[in-house]
């Protein structure tokens, strides 16, 4: 495992925030025999803001699954922490494309945050935002160094339902812009850095960022439109040392910059937002 990202972004590790960002660059390591598996599981500990833009800290213990399978011809499923569920059938050092099957983890206001769900008492009166899927591409073309990219479009309809006061899905579209430098300082230890971008439209900063004037008047906070842009630009550093074939010790920090309209929100107490994991897997 290259990195920790966060994505708040799957099976427990990968609705953590500091897992999202950076599980987009994994695709360009070399690729192995055709027709074979390969299985990571793994124990850490997390700690993140209980919701984007949140003062208010979450730490915890998070399981590690990561599952993938390389067929003969039809390249690589995979299904874990690197980003939910995943077909890669274009794949190459300098080249690479695929789908996804993802999920959003959405937020709850009556509660606090925790590892596997954002929220905070402090949006009492926002309403939940459902948990949703997601269906997206993903891919990464080398020019110099590798950029990646990966698009997700949510399947709810970012409407409040009026009986519950819920949302069913933020229904937006967000695009993830990066790339990953590796350094290997030795044959056991490698270090990486990771920028990122995070682009969403209006309709995804609206649900997770916005105020509408019920929620307004039933949180206390004031009405915000929030329209659409760079949501936010961040850093990933990770470390992962190879103790032997098998088992490996990794760590990764994460710094996130709210930007825009989301970085204005009334519900944002901090834009600058930071990220830890510490852990370790034992690959099969």
């Amino acid at each position: 495992m290259t990195s920790a990202s966060k994505t708040r972004i799957t099976t427990g590790i990968a609705a953590i925030s500091i897992l999202t960002a950076s599980s987009v660059f994994a695709q360009s390591s070399p690729k192995p025999a055709p027709s074979t598996w390969d299985i990571e599981v793994g124990l850490g500990f997390a700690s993140e803001s209980e919701y984007v833009g949140g003062s208010t800290r979450v730490s915890g213990v998070a399981p590690i699954v990561d599952v993938s399978y390389h067929t003969a011809g039809l390249g690589t499923i995979s299904l874990g922490a690197r980003g939910g569920l995943r077909w890669t059938f274009l794949e190459g050092d300098d080249l690479s494309f695929g789908v996804a099957l993802a999920s959003s983890p959405g937020r709850v206001d009556n509660k606090k945050g925790t590892l596997l769900r954002n929220g905070s008492l402090r949006l009492r009166g926002m309403g939940e935002i459902k948990a949703s899927p997601e269906l997206g591409v993903f891919g990464h073309v080398t020019v110099g160094i590798p950029i990646f990219a990966e698009l997700y479009r949510g399947l709810g309809d970012g409407k409040t339902d009026a009986k519950n006061f819920s949302v069913k899905g933020h229904g937006g579209t967000r695009l993830v812009l990066g790339t990953e430098l590796p350094f290997a300082v030795s044959e056991t230890l490698s270090l990486s850095i990771s920028p990122n971008l995070v682009w969403a439209d209006k309709k995804y900063t609206q649900t997770y960022f916005g105020v509408t004037q019920a929620q307004s008047a039933r949180s206390g906070f004031k009405l915000y439109n929030a329209a659409g842009g760079i949501r936010s630009v961040g850093l990933d550093l990770g470390a992962q040392y190879k103790i032997d074939k098998n088992w490996s010790a990794m760590a990764n920090i994460g710094i996130e910059q709210l930007r825009g309209d989301a970085g204005k929100s009334p519900l944002v107490q901090k834009k600058g937002q930071n990220s830890a994991f510490v852990g370790a897997t034992y690959k099969f």
